[in-house]
């Protein structure tokens, strides 16, 4: 009995340090991906009062820049975002009006590890905080037991944005949290990933409704 107890706590110690991946490791899969695609369950928790909303959608991304967000209410599209290289479109259909921003802005940053690593690095500062998940528990991130979190604290200012978190399990991305300037905190939980899909031809092209007001930001 001596001997078979310091052999599962060995088993347990392996098991927790297999876990604890390094941020290449995570990123690995995205060097050199093409397209990629996610549902996901957003949780917007506002500093100040600590009131929540959620809503879900779906993020669509073909390499080198192009992002597609659909966000829904209650079963309905109320939002989209489109993102390339140079503008950011907000397409609001329940006010029934769209916003174009003359750079990608803030809004491709929080899935900026779909290019990879090294474009990672170049633009955020990365540090494992593991050990840091109980607290961000406390504040009420969404965050599974097992998982492990990096911080990325941008090296140039991004619009709003203060830190982005990675979270992971399972050497894949479970969820991307952003804190803004406000610390208000943004959630992205993700589920269905996939790696190189194929997407419709056009999907990236924002199409805004007649009627709509356009305004430039």
């Amino acid at each position: 009995m001596k001997k078979i107890v310091p052999a599962i706590l060995i088993l347990f110690t392996f098991l927790l340090v297999a876990e604890d991946i390094t941020i290449e490791q995570l990123l690995s899969k995205y060097n050199g991906i093409k397209t990629f695609s996610t549902e996901y369950n957003r949780t917007f928790t506002q500093n100040t009062t600590g009131k929540k909303s959620n809503d879900t959608g779906t993020i669509y991304y073909q390499a080198p820049a192009s992002i597609k967000m659909d966000t829904y209410s209650s079963g309905k599209l109320v939002e989209q975002t489109f993102v390339d290289s140079s503008n950011t479109t907000f397409i609001y259909h329940e006010k029934k009006n769209a916003l174009i921003k003359k750079s990608a802005g803030e809004a491709g940053e929080y899935l900026a590890f779909l290019q990879g690593t090294e474009n990672l690095k170049k633009k955020f500062n990365i540090k494992n905080s593991t050990s840091s998940i109980p607290k961000a528990k406390k504040i009420g991130l969404n965050i599974k037991d097992g998982a492990v979190l990096f911080k990325l604290t941008p090296k140039k200012n991004i619009g709003n944005v203060k830190y982005i978190f990675l979270v992971a399990m399972k050497n894949e991305i479970d969820s991307v949290v952003i804190i803004d300037q406000l610390n208000n905190i943004n959630q992205f939980v993700f589920k269905d990933i996939k790696h190189d899909p194929k997407l419709k031809k056009g999907i990236f092209k924002p199409s805004i409704p007649k009627g709509y007001e356009v305004s430039n930001f």
